[in-house]
């Protein structure tokens, strides 16, 4: 399959989502090897999970597919390119390439932004809306050693 043949497949997925209680049109499919291992759409009200993005719940379903949380050698394909919580576990499941069909300007012209969170997440935790401080440094280093020293650390 091409490239376009699998967007058109997350395409196909998202407008499914219409339909859903979650009527959002975010899906996403994982490939590997020219075969579709993983796929997902927006279920945030459905799962009752905030974290529950197209690309998420794809990027889940393709490493219990494949039993492993790395996903080098896949390639994602999303109806919208990813918000900072998608991008995230984009970079931590390893994916080598993402296509991607429309753009956070795209969903601003709509009246769906994310802008308001990419400011938030620059600005420093102490300046943050959410209220919060550090504490319980000393116990939190002896963990981080601990962990640092174990056999099945991997950083």
């Amino acid at each position: 399959m091409t490239p376009e043949k699998f967007m058109a497949h997350a395409i196909e997925i998202g407008r499914a989502g219409l339909r859903t209680k979650d009527a959002r049109p975010f899906a996403a499919v994982v490939v590997r090897q020219g075969k579709i291992v993983g796929e997902g759409r927006s279920q945030q009200k459905t799962l009752l999970d905030p974290t529950a993005h197209g690309e998420i719940v794809a990027i889940r379903d393709a490493c219990r597919r494949l039993g492993t949380t790395d996903l080098s050698g896949c390639e994602l394909y999303t109806t919208c390119e990813p918000c900072l919580l998608c991008v995230s576990a984009i970079w931590w499941a390893k994916i080598s390439k993402m296509y991607y069909a429309h753009t956070q300007e795209d969903c601003e012209r709509i009246g769906f932004s994310t802008k308001a969170l990419v400011d938030e997440v620059r600005r420093p935790p102490a300046s943050r809306k959410l209220p919060s401080e550090r504490i319980c440094v000393a116990e939190a280093e002896m963990l981080f050693q601990e962990w640092a020293a174990s056999p099945n650390f991997e950083p």
